[in-house]
């Protein structure tokens, strides 16, 4: 079961534009937050053209063996058999965004199982650097590729990689 609304993207319409609040820590968390969505929003866009069909946009998906369980992958065709996750981050992962990544590969593995059957599983990145940890000597590399989890880097605009780079910084900043 899923509760969600499709969005109906065409990237090459999709434009981005960003404000950043220099307010206080709250304003500037929140800003942060703001950032990084419109940033998966565009990406979610393009995944969606280059998938060539409609996916739902953080999605509750209901296990069906515990209704009272839901996952909200960041994209889910039920009809085409897909599950993705898309990382908005420009540069090195920190540890804890790496454990981001591997809670996002379980929650698409449990789907998979839940349903039984096999889903499509794609991680989307927009950097290559991302890109390279994700596919070299770790564990979690070795998850991916184990698991038949697809990789596909995303070429984001300019405008987007600094504002996304602009908000990491102001991030490090307020969280040391």
């Amino acid at each position: 079961m899923v509760n969600s609304s499709i969005y109906y993207c065409n990237s090459s319409h999709f434009v981005f534009h960003s404000t950043m609040n220099r307010g206080n820590m709250a304003e500037t968390k929140n800003s942060n937050s703001l950032v990084q969505q419109r940033a998966e929003d565009e990406i979610f866009c393009m995944v969606e053209d280059w998938l060539g069909c409609k996916v739902s946009r953080n999605p509750k998906v209901k296990m069906c063996n515990n209704n009272a369980v839901h996952i909200e992958p960041d994209f889910y065709s039920e009809e085409h058999s897909i599950i993705g996750e898309i990382f908005s981050h420009i540069g090195r992962n920190k540890k804890g965004q790496k454990g981001k990544i591997a809670a996002d590969i379980l929650k698409m593995l449990l789907i998979e199982k839940d349903r039984g059957r096999s889903f499509r599983k794609i991680i989307v990145v927009c950097d290559e650097m991302e890109e390279k940890a994700l596919t070299g000597k770790s564990a979690l590399a070795e998850s991916i590729y184990q698991f038949g989890i697809e990789l596909k880097r995303v070429d984001i605009s300019d405008e987007l990689r600094e504002t996304l780079l602009s908000a990491q910084k102001e991030q490090i900043m307020v969280n040391g």
